[in-house]
């Protein structure tokens, strides 16, 4: 858990005499910045098999074009074929 600054001195108790609780406030101070900077730099999760399945999707994808581009091919031929007839 992240506690604010405010909340440290207020749990700890604030004495500038007191150098241990100062030393216990920048630990957990660069502990917090720590954490925060870490979290910041966290990537985003990606499963394994993302891009296998992207890349089938695009196959799949091509095929169907092939597919209504040769089945218009084959109408116009059909058509063509009529007219000849």
């Amino acid at each position: 858990m992240i506690k604010s600054l405010e909340d440290l001195v207020i749990e700890i108790g604030y004495n500038p005499t007191d150098i241990k609780a100062e030393e216990e406030l920048i630990k957990n101070k660069n502990a917090t910045i720590t954490a925060l900077k870490k979290q910041l730099k966290l990537p985003t999760t990606e499963h394994p098999q993302t891009k296998e399945v992207l890349e089938t999707l695009n196959q799949k994808d091509e095929m169907m074009n092939l597919i209504i581009q040769l089945t218009t091919q084959l109408r116009e031929m059909e058509t063509e074929m009529d007219k000849l007839v």
